[in-house]
Order: structure tokens, then sequence, then C-alpha cells
């Protein structure tokens, strides 16, 4: 016969692993929400003889809030080169350059995820071609300042994209396991001792 001390112990190691279970699928979910670069034109460390434009490829559609996407490039003498703003198209952001004189260029991007938190990260590239710009002291698009630093999450709007369905109810379901097993614990430590034998009579 099971005695309550062994179904105490069965429940408080139920309680446990539920709980490191929905711990580690509720991290999982959050760590894999956030978009990441997959390709680029030019890629990272390239030398290009040409560039009229620069393309970024994610994993997956970004949502296009105003001034949320920026991408800009930095020439050697610290001007930038972009022609217009950037345009986003589902998971691609495209940018027109006229780049300078030959040199060590910078793409710098910032992404809104299609979570709502920005992603950002620079692309260095060499240039080798004839100077076609003379470059500008700032941006064209008066937001796509400082591209790359920004960290500051977004609110994204209402959506049924995000967390599947089968991750809530498994989230849900192992945070009812936690709190059942819980109660039962505490009911079982407060009852009386029923398995005690009684004193023998003289």
């Amino acid at each position: 016969m099971v005695t309550r001390n062994a179904l105490r112990r069965a429940l408080v190691g139920a309680v446990v692993v539920a709980a490191a279970m929905t711990a580690a699928l509720g991290g999982a979910t959050a760590a894999s929400a956030h978009d990441s670069l997959v390709s680029s034109t030019p890629a990272e460390g390239e030398s290009v003889s040409s560039l009229s434009e620069v393309t970024l490829g994610f994993s997956a559609n970004l949502l296009g809030y105003d001034g949320g996407n920026i991408v800009i490039v930095v020439g050697p003498d610290g001007k930038h080169y972009e022609s217009e703003c950037v345009a986003l198209a589902g998971p691609t952001l495209t940018l027109p350059v006229a780049l300078g004189a030959p040199g060590a260029y910078t793409v710098e991007w910032r992404a809104v995820s299609s979570d709502g938190h920005p992603v950002s990260g620079e692309i260095p590239f060499t240039y080798t071609g004839e100077n076609t710009s003379a470059g500008a002291d700032s941006s064209p698009c008066a937001s796509a300042q400082g591209a790359a630093p920004a960290e500051t999450p977004v609110a994204a709007p209402s959506t049924s994209g995000g967390v599947s369905g089968l991750t809530v109810g498994l989230l849900i379901g192992g945070g009812a396991i936690v709190l059942v097993g819980v109660i039962v614990v505490v009911i079982l430590s407060r009852r009386p001792r029923e398995d005690q034998e009684p004193s023998d009579k003289e």
C-alpha cells in the first residue's frame, strides 16, 4: 500500500518536473521569437566594384512601422550614401545607394521583427569602384540616424501569428499541473496522520 509520504514525494516530483518543462518551453518560445538576418547584398566583408542598392533578407516578414525599419550606408569619410529611403517588401529591405570614393563602407541596419522587437546590426564591405557621389552629412531620411544601436522594443499589433495554439495549450497545461500539485501537497501536509498506530491500552 502506498503511504501518504510516498504519495507526497511523488506529487512534489511531478510539480518540479512540470514547472521545469513550463519554464523551458516559455524560454524557448521567447528566444525563438526574434527574426534574424539571413542574407545581404553586399555580404559581410565582400568587395564590390559597383553597387546601386543594398538588400537585406530576413527570416520572416518584418513589421512596417513608419521609421522603424532603417538602413544607412556610411563611407570611409563618415558621410551618408543613401540615395533614397529604405523600402520594405515582406521579409526584404531594399535601399538605393550612390557610393563615393573607394574604401571601407558600412551598412547599418535596424528592423522591426515580426514579434514587435527591433533587431539590428552592421555589415562592413569594401567598395573598389569609381567615385559616383560626394555623399551627404546626414541621411536623406530624418529617422535613419543611428540605425544599429537602437534596441528599444516596439509594441506589436494584435495578431494571431505569434505564439501557436499548441504552445499556449502546453503552457496552460503545465501551469495547471503545478497548481493542482501544490494544492494536493498542502492538503496532505495539513491532514492528521491516519496511518499512525493507536497506542496499546493497559
